[in-house]
């Protein structure tokens, strides 16, 4: 299935990744618990804050929510302040699992390491601009960074969706797998 875009929007706006942790607690009595871990990783909840949001801009927003059938249909979510707050690529460098970089020349994406190691001595790779592409940087395999989300929100909850988008400026989404 081929996952689709959240729309361009002209409204700047900023995005917040809480982490969601899933654990069953189970209770025994006299202060005595189980505690299982559900996900190896968290889960993260995102919210996209929106200063000046335009009518135009909150009605597009709108017509994707329901072409995604609210939180049913996975869409790709580009993170506007990543890149700007991640570490820039440099030479010779040891990265470790998970840490997040921009190219030196900037392509509105960032690039998480998935494989740990030392990159290239000199010569910075030519980054991907696809959606979740590799690339292998001497001994370091970088992903291109692009969110795989879904609305929090499902087609029941629209009074509660429109609200939040018209009124506050906001919207939250939860981090996916495909």
């Amino acid at each position: 299935m081929s996952l689709s875009n959240f729309p361009s929007v002209e409204s700047n706006y900023s995005l917040i990744k809480t982490p969601i942790f899933d654990t069953k607690i189970i209770n025994y009595g006299n202060k005595s618990e189980q505690r299982i871990s559900l996900n190896d990783e968290p889960q993260y909840k995102i919210k996209l804050n929106f200063s000046n949001l335009s009518i135009s801009d909150a009605d597009l927003i709108q017509a994707f929510f329901i072409t995604c059938k609210g939180r049913y249909t996975a869409f790709y979510l580009t993170s506007p302040d990543e890149p700007n707050r991640s570490a820039i690529w440099t030479p010779n460098t040891a990265y470790i699992l998970n840490q997040i970089i921009r190219p030196i020349v900037a392509n509105t994406h960032s690039y998480k390491c998935t494989v740990a190691g030392t990159s290239h001595a000199t010569t910075e790779p030519t980054f991907p601009t696809t959606v979740n592409t590799t690339i292998v940087d001497n001994e370091v395999t970088w992903t291109e960074n692009t969110l795989t989300v879904r609305f929090s929100e499902d087609s029941l909850n629209m009074d509660y969706f429109q609200y939040n988008l018209y009124n506050l400026g906001q919207i939250e989404f939860i981090e996916v797998n495909e």
